[in-house]
């Protein structure tokens, strides 16, 4: 199984809280390679994949924020029409729930990566190599 670590951090929906991690980040040498931000009225949670796991969670923590780390999987796929419905329709055969996803720049423009929240990580990564679909590890996405 090829799971990657993502890190979520509880942000104050507030002018500069994104700046001031991503500051923070820069200031470590650290590289978000992959991030989406969703909001509520008083907060929001930045989801990022970055080149030092270990790192980035040790920064945050001693800078108070509050931050956790989920596998989910990751993936690359053909940059074409229907290459998302198939992968979609490959996790729904075997019953896989998908709490979120994203996209991520990759390492082609011929293909496109995405970051896949699920239910049970174990039977999406199986129904994937199944499926012959790409699955990234964490150094696969440090070095895009």
């Amino acid at each position: 199984m090829s799971n990657v670590r993502q890190i979520s951090v509880f942000i104050d929906n507030k002018p500069n809280q994104l700046a001031g991690v991503m500051r923070m980040m820069k200031e470590s040498r650290i590289n978000a390679r992959a991030l989406t931000v969703a909001d509520t009225k008083d907060f929001g949670i930045l989801r990022m994949i970055v080149n030092d796991t270990d790192k980035a969670v040790e920064k945050l923590k001693a800078a108070s924020f509050a931050v956790a780390v989920t596998e989910i999987v990751a993936i690359s796929i053909p940059d074409s029409p229907g290459q998302l419905s198939r992968v979609l329709d490959i996790l729904g055969s075997r019953n896989v729930n998908i709490e979120y996803l994203y996209t991520f720049l990759g390492k082609s423009d011929k293909s496109v990566s995405f970051v896949i929240r699920v239910d049970d990580n174990e039977n999406a990564s199986e129904a994937l190599t199944d499926g012959g679909i790409i699955q990234l590890t964490e150094n696969d996405i440090a070095e895009m």
